[in-house]
């Protein structure tokens, strides 16, 4: 089975940050689920790839261009952790991120060939505040950030 183009997109960002974060950090896990970071140990990044824009490519055809709206969430053990993590994921980012497209074979990476670069477009971070006194809150949420994308493959889709 091969994954379609939101897939193959999502397990690219979550394959580029494993390799660049193993690179220089160690311990940090990277999920897709968001319900699944509160079952690990800080630190931890969830990526969810969220809505896409598909823009006509020329006019009377149905070929589009599409634009992927990606969130990226941090969840460090403290602030300093926070905004190095932060810094270091944007310096990385904004370069783009190799696009792959995989082949799956029970539930395991069969293969992967690779198919492009996902451009960033656009990218905005914040710390998550929940207006909370931070030792009230779950250590998970103590110390947030959220990096949200918006990518192309800067392919025409038929």
């Amino acid at each position: 089975m091969a994954y379609r183009i939101s897939r193959n997109a999502e397990a690219s960002i979550i394959q580029f940050l494993e390799t660049e974060l193993a690179s220089a950090w160690s311990g940090i896990a990277v999920e897709k689920s968001f319900a699944r970071i509160y079952e690990i140990k800080l630190p931890s990044i969830c990526v969810r790839c969220r809505d896409s824009i598909h823009t006509k490519a020329e006019l009377g055809s149905n070929s589009t261009t599409r634009e992927i709206s990606v969130l990226i969430d941090i969840f460090a053990s403290d602030d300093g952790m926070r905004l190095d993590l932060k810094d270091f994921l944007i310096e990385k980012l904004k370069h783009g991120i190799p696009y792959y497209l995989y082949e799956i074979e029970n539930g395991q990476i069969k293969s992967k060939t690779l198919n492009g670069r996902l451009t960033t477009l656009e990218m905005t971070e914040s710390p998550i505040n929940f207006d909370t006194e931070k030792s009230e809150l779950d250590s998970r949420d103590r110390y947030r950030h959220l990096i949200t994308l918006r990518l192309s493959r800067g392919k025409i889709e038929v």
